[in-house]
């Protein structure tokens, strides 16, 4: 018997290897321009010896999202030695913590505290570990690690209420300086979520002339403006810093719906009541028994 697919399935390989070559010789031709423009410096200007981009600046979340990995690459003028540190940070943003105690066998909320222009998302990417490439201090003024976004708490009203519906959550009280043990259970928190992480080693070079590393985002990662931005070490001191944008929005039905609960709450409660009464009556017509 003849195989008359065997032509076809040879085809699909050979464009499945050309589709790969294609991708891998962008790549390249990428970084090797990123590396000219690292070189090559108008008179006058401060040298700039590291430069960054991504495989795709704009990640759309849609009904089907649960996640994706991006390739965060670029090429820098390095010496035998030098460590690169890479840091992604989200959108600010306000967060709760609530503190609970028993009272008569029951967990209530007794004190809220609210966190201040935190990232909603924070990773940072490194050759090494942070601490054998800089000291502490070096990275806080350089603007690496927990200890450099300057954390404050405030006091909120509504400390018996609910995560949702715990009433007015306004602050109460001027915002003040987070302890290091506030800073650590805010950090395992985010961490737990997949929104902070520090993954030393990750970051990957080539002749100390390129770099790379896979920037992964998780299913709940918020959408908003991104900066990705990465500092060049030599000798525990950072010479050199490059930045880049991402964009993260909501696309198809879900940014429909998003946007329609958002800009028109009144109108969007409404819709959701008349809906769930409509359901109900309709599950009783079809399920009434005669």
């Amino acid at each position: 018997m003849m195989r008359v697919q065997a032509p076809y399935t040879n085809l699909f390989r050979m464009q499945t290897f050309s589709m790969q070559s294609l991708r891998a010789g962008l790549v390249l031709v990428a970084c090797l321009a990123i590396l000219i423009c690292a070189s090559v410096q108008p008179a006058g200007a401060a040298p700039n010896r590291v430069v960054a981009d991504l495989s795709d600046d704009l990640v759309e979340i849609n009904s089907s999202y649960h996640g994706t990995e991006l390739l965060l690459f670029g090429a820098y003028r390095g010496m035998p030695g030098d460590d690169l540190i890479l840091e992604v940070r989200g959108p600010s943003t306000d967060l709760l913590q609530r503190r609970k105690e028993q009272k008569a066998g029951i967990w209530i909320n007794v004190e809220t505290f609210r966190w201040l222009g935190v990232p909603s998302f924070y990773h940072v990417f490194s050759t090494r570990p942070l601490a054998e490439i800089a000291p502490l201090q070096t990275l806080t003024e350089s603007g690496v690690g927990a200890a450099s976004l300057g954390l404050r708490l405030a006091k909120s009203k509504g400390g018996g209420g609910s995560h949702h519906n715990g009433g007015d959550d306004s602050p109460v009280s001027r915002a003040s300086a987070s302890t290091d043990e506030q800073n650590a259970g805010l950090v395992r928190n985010m961490t737990g979520l997949g929104l902070w992480a520090t993954r030393t080693g990750s970051v990957k070079t080539q002749q100390d002339m390129l770099y790379r590393t896979a920037l992964s985002l998780p299913s709940n990662v918020p959408p908003g403006s991104y900066v990705v931005r990465v500092l060049h070490f030599r000798d525990g001191v950072a010479i050199s810093e490059s930045k880049t944008d991402m964009k993260i929005r909501k696309a198809g039905l879900s940014a429909l719906i998003y946007r329609f609960a958002h800009d028109y709450s009144l109108f969007y409660g409404l819709f959701a009541i008349a809906f769930a009464v409509a359901s109900g009556w309709l599950a009783a017509v079809a399920f009434r028994r005669n």
